[in-house]
């Protein structure tokens, strides 16, 4: 019963896309983030939920052209486009063509739906709306994993969806942490239920992260959580609360949670963590010898590591793992132009969301856009440090990030513009912005 409501709602909104390509992309990120079909016993699971969502936004958009093109011509639009080159020079070069070609598909997807949200985003409100989709619909593994890790004691691992993207422990815990910032922030904008139920899967989302078990994903929540109380107005009081909360929740952490977390500082003693650093290693070989094309996607097997990395079988007794690293993935696969292509996506993103809160500065009534842009800032630190230790690259969420900011800087130019024409305010020009 549960599969065929699940997929009745799903194709009841496929009109939906059509008609209003803006609300279609909401359902696709519904889809995306929180995989109801995935809830599902039977048939819905395998269902192709995501790719009908996407073709009914693609088709209506087609249809009844009026995008935001200004925003593909901000930088990290550009950026990623390039990227997407490079996905696909290293695919007609890779060294497992069937299973990168399969492998470009779901990339493709993914840069395409970016670019549609780059142009369907064109207000406050409609931005608004996207982000609190994509903030509700991960908030739900967050609070469905704080609540059964709360339940269980701690002594369960906490997983996300499977199979997905976010489904193993690391995948989900960066998937929380990016999540984090979004669900904090919108509630500072919200009011009565809303800001309540945000606040809640924000408290709850915490534990969830923390009981994935993922070094990587602690050590990303520490830093999230201490920068984000360093930036409150009321940061000496926040870091006091936070404080005694962990005096009072020690003795009702299980132990063996505090031995996997204290096993950080024993690194080379651990063999996870030294499997890691070996596999860089294997990473830097084989990108060494495809500097410009990468290896392709899915370039991890043994035949490779039996090329490249010999005593990474011994070691490990002939056991294989992936990079657990988004810069070294990306460099492996996609080669040197990939990865510059990838750093200067993330880091253009971070540049705009400094140069829009210079801009605004001055101007009360945009004091959202500061919000969302220290959010989204957050947001790709979580990233870029909970990355640093799982394969993340191809998630979804810092590319709408980049439609997101090419977004908000079209938006805010032009209506400083038009401030400057009522000669009621001026404000240093947003590309002029200080850095």
């Amino acid at each position: 019963m549960r599969d065929y409501l699940i997929i009745g709602v799903v194709l009841a909104s496929l009109p939906i896309g059509f008609f209003r390509p803006f609300y279609g992309l909401l359902v696709y990120a519904w889809i995306s983030y929180m995989y109801p079909h995935m809830l599902a016993w039977s048939f819905a699971q395998t269902f192709p939920v995501a790719k009908l969502s996407a073709l009914a936004v693609m088709t209506g958009f087609i249809v009844s052209p009026n995008g935001n093109l200004a925003a593909m011509a901000q930088k990290q639009n550009v950026a990623m486009l390039l990227l997407w080159c490079t996905f696909s020079i290293s695919t007609v070069f890779a060294i497992y063509p069937e299973d990168a070609w399969n492998k470009w598909q779901d990339a493709s997807k993914l840069i395409l739906m970016s670019v549609l949200a780059s142009l369907l985003l064109r207000n406050r409100r409609q931005i608004r709306q996207f982000m609190l989709v994509i903030a509700l619909s991960i908030g739900f593994w967050g609070l469905k994993g704080g609540l059964f890790g709360l339940a269980t004691g701690g002594q369960q691992i906490v997983y996300g969806p499977q199979p997905s993207v976010m489904d193993g422990n690391n995948a989900i815990g960066l998937a929380l942490n990016m999540c984090l910032p979004l669900l904090w922030y919108l509630s500072s904008q919200e009011h009565g239920w809303l800001k309540r139920v945000l606040q809640i899967v924000f408290f709850l989302t915490i534990p969830a992260v923390m009981f994935t078990y993922s070094r990587g994903s602690m050590l990303a929540l520490a830093i999230l959580l201490l920068v984000m109380m360093l930036k409150s107005r009321h940061r000496i009081v926040m870091i006091f609360a936070a404080l005694i909360g962990i005096i009072l929740a020690l003795p009702f952490i299980p132990e063996k949670w505090l031995e996997r977390q204290q096993s950080i500082l024993s690194y080379t003693e651990d063999g996870s963590a030294m499997s890691r650093l070996d596999n860089w290693k294997f990473c830097w070989r084989v990108a060494q010898d495809y500097p410009l094309t990468g290896a392709g996607f899915a370039f991890s097997s043994r035949e490779m590591f039996e090329k490249y990395a010999p005593e990474f079988i011994l070691k490990y007794n002939g056991k294989v793992w992936n990079t657990h690293n988004i810069f070294f993935s990306m460099l492996t696969s996609h080669g040197f132009p990939g990865l510059i292509a990838f750093v200067l996506m993330i880091l253009f993103c971070m540049v705009s969301c400094v140069q829009l809160k210079w801009s605004v500065r001055h101007v009360p009534d945009f004091a959202w856009v500061k919000t969302y842009s220290e959010m989204i800032q957050l947001s790709l630190l979580a990233f870029i440090i909970n990355g640093m230790f799982v394969n993340m690259e191809y998630f979804d969420l810092p590319y709408h990030w980049v439609s997101v900011t090419a977004c908000l800087t079209v938006i805010v130019s032009r209506e400083l513009a038009r401030t400057n024409d009522s000669g009621s305010y001026v404000s240093t020009p947003l590309h002029a912005a200080a850095i």
